[in-house]
């Protein structure tokens, strides 16, 4: 009874009612397709949504919940000034701040999911693929948020770019993503590395990492748990284990 009265008052309900009442047209508002956990900041809901998704269904997109039980309970910050556009499912962690500039847009494909503790600031445009996987305080920005001046040639670099990151992708915590970033499929990138070109020179399957990245590793693949048969996983690793 302790444990379904906790699951209960985990969810925020003012903010699941306000957001999808507010966000939606009513058709699909009353699915509630937005779950918001525990403390949930709305900074600015001056943008739009739009989901991209044949069906709607009831916690579809989870805001807020992921890691709560590793991280203090903090804020999780929405400011969406400009449009978000979802194609699928989508999970949010604990703690993240999600940040959409007016007229910029951020792209998340199907089944994608960014840990607690992160952070996405857009001031143009990143879209995010399919099967994604951020781990916790990762950031991923389309900006550098101020100019810089060559002194030798006067000229001032680009401030903001869009990033593009490829389907099935693994990023270990405390990733960077700068502007520019574009990763291919199947990419695997090691904790606390630093993205910030265009890496689709390299083959599927790869494994970069440092700062910035390079190619670590090759013919590596994720195995997303909620795409394998999880029981034959185990039973291979209890049958190989090492006796001591």
């Amino acid at each position: 009874m302790i444990l379904i009265l906790k699951k209960v008052f985990s969810h925020n309900w003012l903010a699941i009612l306000y957001f999808n009442f507010r966000m939606l047209p009513l058709k699909q508002a009353i699915r509630l397709p937005f779950d918001f956990y525990y403390r949930i900041r709305f900074e600015c809901l001056g943008g739009k949504v739009q989901l991209n998704t044949k069906t709607i269904y009831r916690g579809m997109i989870k805001i807020g919940g992921r890691g709560s039980d590793i991280f203090n309970r903090t804020d999780t910050v929405i400011d969406l000034k400009g449009m978000l556009l979802i194609n699928g499912k989508l999970e949010i962690g604990h703690g993240c701040m999600l940040l959409i500039e007016k007229e910029a847009l951020v792209v998340f494909g199907d089944n994608v999911r960014i840990g607690a503790m992160s952070k996405i600031y857009c001031k143009q445009k990143i879209y995010f693929g399919n099967e994604i996987d951020f781990s916790w305080e990762c950031q991923i920005f389309d900006t550098n948020f101020h100019y810089v001046r060559d002194l030798l040639t006067k000229m001032i670099d680009i401030k903001d770019n869009f990033v593009r990151i490829g389907s099935y992708n693994w990023f270990g915590n405390r990733v960077t993503v700068m502007k520019g970033t574009i990763t291919p499929d199947h990419l695997i990138v090691a904790s606390n590395s630093l993205c910030n070109k265009d890496y689709t020179i390299y083959s599927e399957y790869s494994v970069l990492g440092g700062i910035p990245v390079k190619q670590i590793g090759s013919n590596k693949e994720r195995v997303f748990e909620n795409m394998e048969d999880v029981t034959k996983i185990d039973l291979f690793f209890n049958q190989n284990k090492p006796i001591l």
